[in-house]
């Protein structure tokens, strides 16, 4: 009302300052979408005035504020030139961190609408910089917008190649609770990251230390976004080891989380999470549902990344529950939207899911399965991903089971059991063990 008030007045210095409050109030209490409206007023505000030194950084501020609310309402249209006002301002003024700020958001904006190598330019030289200075303010936030881009691409040995020496960082100088002018605290994003990627390389012991941290300090701080990201993070995590109840759980706080922060992506992965554990618990017909819910959150938020993941999900809900047909038109639309969005993890797993559907066709089409079953173990050793290419294993001996290859079944089943008593897999041990003891 001050804004407004102060607007048809002479008063627009003071119109601006109540608009960029207001901005601030509304993204404190989550309400996005209002936050963005009183943070694009106070910058038409700002371009009434004259264009001094003052002004310009004012407007820097708030078009670095207008980055949170624009990632929960999936970057809707005009976010990338607001992100390059940004990085136009921050050369006239010469701040250079404001500019490592901005390269960082527009790495994160083009991960999100599905281009991740692009994404890591952005933020990598800076990240180098950053992390040569020791500047502990821009690595804490460059070191969660690399693990945005690395973990979309599937690339997530090069966030444990990145984020635990950052985590370290942070830890040393008592930091865990800053959130470094970020819209959610990065020490617990950064911690779920490095968990969640432990887990799908096989490590999950140090994986679940990770985790417990980030979640034990979003918990501590009550901060909303980041309790949402880490349940999400750790339901998956429980998902690629094979222990369905604890992922359950976890996918149902990261909705109730996400829910209230009104976050629609985090929200989409942990209904699908949700779907894909219950299924897996038997609950299938539910599951179906959950995953169907989580895919149409997913597609209304307008965020390429992780879309073919969901598709992915409710494609292996079809398979188990015999619907060949429908398991097929997923697993097709997750291998596009994986090949154009540049994922290639969920590439891996989609080829997968496709070899498996081959797989259970009559009459059976092995030389198509086994060749899809194939690229996608080769992509996961690829990535480092030793949880799906040992999964691709269980699958190929399956496979030639049925086929009457008993030889290869062997040799492919003997290397899953390895691979899942090794990491503690044993719900896929056990899998893996039943049907050796087929041969």
């Amino acid at each position: 009302m001050l804004a407004y008030h102060y607007s048809r007045s002479d008063g627009l210095e003071k119109a601006c300052r109540y608009s960029r409050l207001s901005g601030e109030k509304a993204e404190g209490n989550y309400s996005h979408r209002e936050a963005c409206d009183f943070y694009k007023g106070a910058i038409n505000l700002l371009n009434q005035l004259p264009e001094t030194a003052e002004n310009k950084k004012e407007k820097l501020e708030i078009l670095y504020l207008m980055r949170a609310p624009l990632i929960f309402l999936g970057y809707p249209e005009g976010t990338l030139g607001l992100h390059q006002q940004g990085e136009q301002l921050a050369k006239e003024l010469g701040d250079e961190r404001y500019l490592a700020r901005f390269y960082m958001g527009m790495g994160t904006y083009y991960t999100y609408k599905g281009d991740p190598q692009l994404g890591m330019k952005y933020s990598e030289d800076a990240f180098e910089k950053a992390r040569k200075n020791r500047d502990i303010e821009l690595m804490a936030v460059l070191a969660y917008g690399l693990s945005v881009s690395y973990n979309a691409a599937g690339e997530s040995y090069k966030i444990l190649d990145m984020a635990p020496e950052v985590i370290d960082l942070i830890e040393k100088t008592e930091r865990e609770s800053d959130f470094f002018s970020l819209a959610l605290n990065p020490y617990s994003p950064l911690c779920s990251y490095c968990g969640w990627s432990m887990g799908f390389l096989g490590a999950f012991d140090e994986g679940k230390t990770f985790l417990e941290k980030g979640l034990r300090n979003a918990s501590e701080i009550n901060d909303l976004i980041a309790l949402g990201f880490v349940e999400m993070h750790y339901g998956f995590f429980y998902y690629a080891k094979g222990d369905w109840k604890p992922s359950k759980e976890h996918c149902k706080k990261g909705i109730k989380h996400s829910e209230e922060a009104k976050w629609g992506l985090i929200s989409a992965l942990s209904w699908s999470g949700l779907g894909y554990a219950c299924a897996m618990l038997g609950d299938r017909e539910t599951g179906k549902r959950h995953a169907e819910k989580g895919l149409e959150i997913h597609r209304d938020s307008g965020t390429e990344m992780y879309l073919s993941l969901t598709h992915c999900l409710l494609g292996w809900i079809h398979l188990d529950l015999g619907d060949l047909k429908n398991a097929r038109s997923l697993a097709v639309e997750a291998l596009k939207l994986s090949q154009k969005n540049n994922e290639k993890a969920w590439e891996g797993w989609s080829w997968l899911l496709l070899g498996m559907i081959s797989g259970k066709t009559e009459p059976l089409e092995i030389n198509k399965a086994e060749e899809c079953i194939l690229k996608g173990i080769e992509i996961c050793k690829e990535l480092r991903i030793k949880t799906y290419y040992s999964l691709g294993h269980l699958y190929l001996g399956q496979l030639y089971l049925n086929g009457g290859e008993k030889e290869k079944a062997l040799e492919n089943l003997k290397k899953a059991e390895g691979r899942f008593q090794e990491m503690g897999m044993d719900y896929w041990l056990g899998k893996a063990q039943e049907v050796l003891g087929k041969l």
